[in-house]
């Protein structure tokens, strides 16, 4: 009895700090391009420097906040954008790039293919992995813990999930449900989006169905148990859907949600606004977050991408919590 007492206090308190728009967490503009940039996605390289993806050019962006000034650290041939990003090993990263077409949210078929990229050397080098022919949108990309060398791959449009094995180029498909799957057309109409791994758990955004969910894998990317649904996007005209997203340490995830906001969501599904959610425009469709790393001060920043729609290109904003 003292045990579901306890947890139900803890409930409560959780529902009552996740409830309603915080404003406690200060934010800047850390760097706002000018020529209609569309970024889509973020890491963090291990000395603090942020690592950008944008889905309307071929190229890695590299920007140290401390003094922002962003280089094109290297650009992908035979495509027009990139987006997931993902670090596999120390200053290796894996990125997502192809021939999209921005206006209907589709890339070329035989375009779209899983790089590597060494950006610890003078001259970042790029390593061309494995290519998804029958793919019209891999999207997010993350790591499967336990198991080095495998990336998981979200399919937007086929609603499904792709493991990748940077050593051998091998492409499997993990799995694929209604629950991944979009509805309609263009990006508001994707299914599966951003997806991120703690543990064995899998955490994923569906943009197009509107929530934020989980499934369980094994160590060789086997699916265990049921698609868990964790939160849906908040009711209001200006919340459309759920973007990419980071997760804390304690399991919480920090998503972007169009148009305007930031939310945290807990593992018990409850969230609150971090930015936005108030009528605020200052982010202009947030896509994507990642928490800062470094040894000046990022480690309590949380960084947010946007696409920078009604403006004249996409932000970098940092949020200190």
């Amino acid at each position: 009895m003292a045990f579901h007492l306890t947890y139900l206090i803890a409930f409560f308190i959780a529902l009552l700090g996740f409830a309603s728009p915080s404003s406690s967490n200060s934010f800047r503009t850390v760097y706002q391009f000018e020529d209609g940039t569309f970024l889509e996605n973020i890491a963090v390289r291990s000395n603090g420097h942020l690592l950008l993806t944008s889905v309307i050019k071929p190229v890695i962006y590299s920007l140290d906040p401390r003094s922002p000034n962003p280089t094109i650290i290297f650009e992908f041939p035979n495509a027009t954008g990139t987006t997931g990003i993902i670090e596999i090993y120390p200053d290796v990263f894996a990125v997502l790039a192809g021939a999209w077409n921005f206006t209907t949210a589709i890339a070329k078929k035989g375009s779209l293919c899983l790089w590597t990229i060494d950006v610890g050397q003078s001259e970042p080098a790029g390593k061309k992995i494995a290519c998804v022919p029958e793919s019209t949108a891999l999207n997010g990309a993350t790591i499967l813990e336990g198991a080095p060398g495998i990336v998981l791959v979200s399919d937007s449009r086929l609603g499904g999930i792709y493991s990748i094995n940077v050593h051998s180029g091998k492409v499997a498909l993990v799995i694929q449900d209604v629950l991944l799957e979009g509805i309609g057309d263009g990006a508001y109409g994707f299914g599966i989006n951003g997806l991120r791994t703690q543990g064995h758990k899998l955490y994923f955004a569906n943009t197009a169905k509107k929530f934020f969910g989980s499934l369980q894998l094994t160590s060789s990317a086997q699916i265990v148990g049921p698609i868990q649904t964790i939160s849906t996007v908040p009711n209001g005209t200006d919340f459309t859907a759920y973007d990419d997203f980071a997760l804390d340490k304690e399991g919480n995830a920090w998503i972007a949600l169009h148009s305007h906001a930031l939310v945290v969501v807990t593992a018990l599904g409850e969230q609150r606004f971090v930015l936005g959610g108030d009528g605020s425009t200052f982010l202009a469709d947030p896509t994507s977050a990642a928490f800062g790393r470094g040894e000046q001060g990022g480690k309590e920043t949380l960084f947010v991408v946007t696409a920078g729609f009604g403006i004249s290109g996409g932000q970098v904003v940092a949020i200190d919590y």
